[in-house]
Order: structure tokens, then C-alpha cells, then sequence
């Protein structure tokens, strides 16, 4: 009877990923579940699928998998196009991380103006990262950013209001 309803169980899940688009699909795959494992592989799989095909949010999980050498070698340069293509279609997410791999030279040439320029995109998408980066940034004169503690401390209150509503998931 347990065998049964853990088949069960096992066939609800992969029906509502099958029925899930590939980028629902990919996340369930990083993660797992409470009853599935992660399968690091299949997400890496269904992210460059999907982002071979124009995936924004695909291309972001798979440059994240290839800066972070999930289920493939390290390889921050691929790590970097993907985030850019994500990035210039307007996710949030991605921008931020372009803008880290700008701030370390990891994969691009360090570039502190082009890392400013992607953190503000973020910020102005109220992804909260990036409004706490560009806060620091004018707090301490840093990340290409001129020093003005006035708009620091403006940008640090929008900064946690922005944290206390984000949404999980990305």
C-alpha cells in the first residue's frame, strides 16, 4: 500500500512538471522537493534549452549554473554571456549579476562603469539587491558610484521596504 502511494504521489509530481512550461520545470529540477531530489543535469538540460530559444529567465539560471559550476565546469565567461542576454531583456536578477561579474572583472573585463550602469537598471526594477548595492555604492563612493550619504540613506530606507515585500524565487 506504501509502495502505491508513493508511486502515486511521484506521478503527480512529474505530471505537474511535465504540464509545467521548461523554465518551471528547470527551477523544480535545481531545487527538488520535500519527494524529489534535485537533478542538477535535467535543470541544466531544460535551461539551455530554453534559453537557446530566447528564455530570458532560462538564460539567467543557466549563466548562474555556469558561474557557479552546477552540473557543468565553471566557466564564467558563458556565466557572462548568458547574464547579459538576460540581462538586456530586462531581468532584474541578472542585471545584478552581470553587474557582480563587472565589480570582480570574473569573465568580462572589470568594468566599475558598466557594473553602475547595471546595478541602477536593477535598482530602477526595485530588484532589492541592487537598490542595497547602489545605497553602499553612494555611502561609501564605490562601485563607480560619486559619494552623496544623502540619496545613500534614501536609497537604503527604499532599500528595506524593497527586502521586506520581495518575492521568493529568483
Amino acid at each position: 500500500m506504501k509502495l502505491r502511494r508513493a508511486i502515486a504521489v511521484c506521478a503527480i509530481v512529474f505530471a505537474g512538471a511535465a504540464s509545467a512550461g521548461p523554465v518551471e520545470e528547470g527551477r523544480l529540477a535545481l531545487r527538488g522537493t520535500d519527494r524529489v531530489p534535485a537533478n542538477l543535469p535535467r535543470a541544466f538540460e531544460l535551461f539551455s534549452s530554453a534559453a537557446r530559444k530566447g528564455d530570458a529567465q532560462a538564460a539567467y539560471y543557466l549563466g548562474m549554473m555556469y558561474k557557479n559550476g552546477m552540473a557543468v565546469a565553471r566557466d564564467l565567461k558563458a556565466a557572462a554571456q548568458w547574464l547579459q542576454f538576460s540581462a538586456d531583456h530586462q531581468t532584474p536578477a541578472a542585471m545584478y549579476a552581470l553587474a557582480k561579474l563587472y565589480l570582480s572583472g570574473e569573465g568580462v573585463k572589470r568594468d566599475e562603469l558598466a557594473a553602475r550602469r547595471w546595478i541602477e537598471k536593477a535598482a530602477d526594477l526595485e530588484y532589492p539587491e541592487a537598490v542595497m548595492a547602489m545605497a553602499i555604492g553612494l555611502r561609501d563612493g564605490s562601485m563607480g558610484f560619486e559619494r552623496n550619504e544623502a540619496l545613500a540613506e534614501t536609497q537604503m530606507r527604499f532599500a528595506n521596504r524593497a527586502l521586506k515585500q520581495a518575492a521568493p524565487g529568483m
